[in-house]
């Protein structure tokens, strides 16, 4: 029982992670992101993926945090996308 409960929270974090990604590249699209490489701006993307997933990780949305994920998830790709137009 204990491996079907560990397969379940595997792919419970996949699709997070991959949720994060699409929400993130759908974002960016929104506000005309891009860079000269765009195998560079996917990779940017996973990594925002997967540091929104670990800032978020005790979260449990609409359960245990008055934070909306959608209003979360689209200030940090703004702070992200901010973050590199300044450089």
């Amino acid at each position: 029982m204990p491996s079907i409960i560990k397969i379940s929270m595997k792919k419970v974090k996949v699709y997070s992670l991959c949720e994060a990604i699409a929400d993130i590249a759908y974002i960016a699209a929104e506000r005309k992101y891009r860079t000269e490489d765009s195998r560079e701006m996917i990779s940017q993307f996973i990594q925002w993926g997967r540091d929104f997933e670990t800032l978020h990780r005790n979260i449990k949305w609409g359960i245990n945090s008055p934070l909306d994920y959608i209003d979360s998830i689209y200030h940090f790709t703004i702070f992200k996308i901010n973050q590199l137009q300044d450089i």
